[in-house]
C-alpha cells in the first residue's frame, strides 16, 4: 500500500523515476544489441538463453519500479536504490559478455556506462567500489572462461579487453570525482547564498519594523499611520464611516518630571499594551509622537466610536503602574472625528485635533466628538 508522503518528498520521488525510466532506455539498447546479435549469429547462446536474459532484466526493474512506485523505498538509507541498481545492471552485462563473442571488446562499455548512472548520486569511495566491482565481475568471467572453455577465446586478447576497462574506468573514477567535488563545491555556494538571502530577509524585515514601528510601544508609527489610514479611506465603501481619535496623556510632562523618564515609558508602554487588548484586530491604534495617540475604528458610527473611546478612557484611569505611587493614576484626553470616503484624511485630524483641546479646556481627562450633535 502507498505511503501518504508530503509534497517534497513526492517531488524526489517524481526525479527518481525520472531517472530509473533514463536508466531503462539503456536496457532497451541492450536488449535490441543482443536481438540484433542474435539475428546475425554473433551471440554465441541459444534463443532461450538470450530470451532469458531479457526476461531477467525486465524482471529485476519491475522489482526496483514497484519499490519506486509503493514509496517502500523510502524506508531504505537510500531511497533512490542507485547502488543497489548498478550491482544489478552489472550482474546483468558481465552475464551478457558471457555469450557476447566477438561483441565483447565493444560491449564491455556497458560497465563505464552504468557507472555513469550513479555519477551524481555515489560519494567517491562507492564510485570506486563499484569500479572494482566492475573489474572483478569482468575478470572473474575471463578467467573461468579460460580454464572452463580453454582455447574457446584469445586470453590475451580477454587480459587486453580487461586492461582496456580498467584504464576507462579510471578515467571514469577521476572524472566523477571532479563531477562530485564540483557539485558539493557549488551546492555550498548555494546553501551559502541561501544563508545569505535569509539574512538579507531578515535585515530587511528588521528594517521594514523599524521604519513603521514605534520602538517603545510597539505600535505603528505616525508615517505608516498615514500611509494606512489612506489606503483605507480609498478603499471605502459610500455607506460607510471611519471613526478616528487623537488621544493625549494628561499632564504627562509632570510624570517625567517628578518620578522619572523610566515612570513616562511605563505609562506609555502601559497605554500601548491596554489600547492593543481593547480594540478590534481590524483597528489600527499608532504612537502619534511623544504622549500622543491616535486610534483608527474601521466602520464605527460616531456614538460607537465616541463608547469605544471612553471605555479606553475609564480603563486607563483605573491602571496602576509599579513606578508610580501607591493612588497616583494617569488620565487622557481624546479628540474624535468621524471619516467619510469623500473626506481628506488630513482635515479629519485636524477635526480631532479641535475636539482634543476642547476636552483639554474642559478639564481634561475626557472624550469630545467633533460633531455638533455630541458636543
Amino acid at each position: 500500500m502507498s505511503e501518504a508522503i508530503d509534497s517534497k518528498t513526492a517531488k524526489f520521488q517524481a526525479l527518481r523515476l525520472q531517472r530509473f525510466y533514463l536508466a531503462q532506455v539503456n536496457y532497451l539498447i541492450t536488449y535490441l544489441v543482443i536481438s540484433v546479435a542474435w539475428a546475425v549469429g554473433h551471440y554465441q547462446g541459444s534463443a532461450w538463453l538470450m530470451l532469458s536474459h531479457i526476461l531477467l532484466g525486465v524482471g529485476t526493474q519491475l522489482v526496483f519500479l514497484l519499490l519506486i512506485r509503493s514509496n517502500w523505498n523510502l524506508r531504505l538509507k537510500d531511497p533512490s536504490m542507485t547502488n543497489a541498481q548498478i550491482v544489478v545492471a552489472m550482474l546483468l552485462i558481465t552475464y551478457l559478455l558471457a555469450f557476447a563473442g566477438p561483441l565483447r571488446g565493444t560491449l564491455i562499455m556497458i560497465y563505464a556506462n552504468i557507472l555513469v548512472f550513479g555519477i551524481f548520486q555515489l560519494s567517491r569511495r562507492a564510485f570506486h567500489i563499484h569500479s572494482g566491482l566492475a573489474l572483478v565481475l569482468f575478470g572473474l568471467l575471463i578467467t573461468l572462461e579460460h580454464y572452463l572453455k580453454p582455447g574457446a577465446r584469445s586470453f590475451t586478447l580477454s587480459l587486453v579487453e580487461w586492461f582496456v576497462l580498467a584504464c576507462f574506468l579510471f578515467c571514469l573514477s577521476l572524472t566523477g570525482s571532479y563531477i562530485r567535488e564540483l557539485r558539493e563545491r557549488l551546492q555550498q555556494r548555494h546553501n551559502t547564498l541561501q544563508a545569505h538571502q535569509e539574512t538579507l530577509r531578515g535585515m530587511m524585515g528588521q528594517l521594514q519594523n523599524l521604519a513603521t514601528t514605534d520602538a517603545l510601544t510597539g505600535l505603528a508609527n505616525r508615517r505608516h499611520f498615514l500611509n494606512e489610514a489612506q489606503r483605507r479611506m480609498t478603499l471605502m465603501r459610500p455607506s460607510q464611516q471611519l471613526g478616528i481619535a487623537l488621544i493625549d496623556l494628561d499632564h504627562f510632562k509632570r510624570i517625567n518630571d517628578l518620578y522619572g523618564h523610566a515612570a513616562g515609558d511605563e505609562v506609555l508602554q502601559g497605554f500601548a499594551n491596554l489600547a492593543r487588548n481593547s480594540l478590534r484586530d481590524g483597528d489600527l491604534v499608532a504612537r502619534f509622537g511623544g504622549e500622543e495617540f491616535v486610534i483608527l475604528l474601521g466602520n464605527s458610527n460616531p456614538e460607537a466610536l465616541f463608547n469605544c473611546i471612553e471605555r479606553l478612557r475609564i480603563a486607563f484611569a483605573a491602571l496602576d503602574f509599579d513606578s508610580l505611587p501607591e493612588g497616583v493614576h494617569c488620565t487622557l484626553s481624546a479628540g474624535l472625528a468621524s471619516i467619510c470616503p469623500e473626506d481628506d484624511l488630513e482635515v479629519c485630524l485636524n477635526d480631532a485635533d479641535q475636539a482634543l483641546y476642547q476636552a483639554k479646556d474642559a478639564g481634561r481627562n475626557r472624550c469630545e466628538l467633533h460633531q455638533p450633535s455630541y458636543v
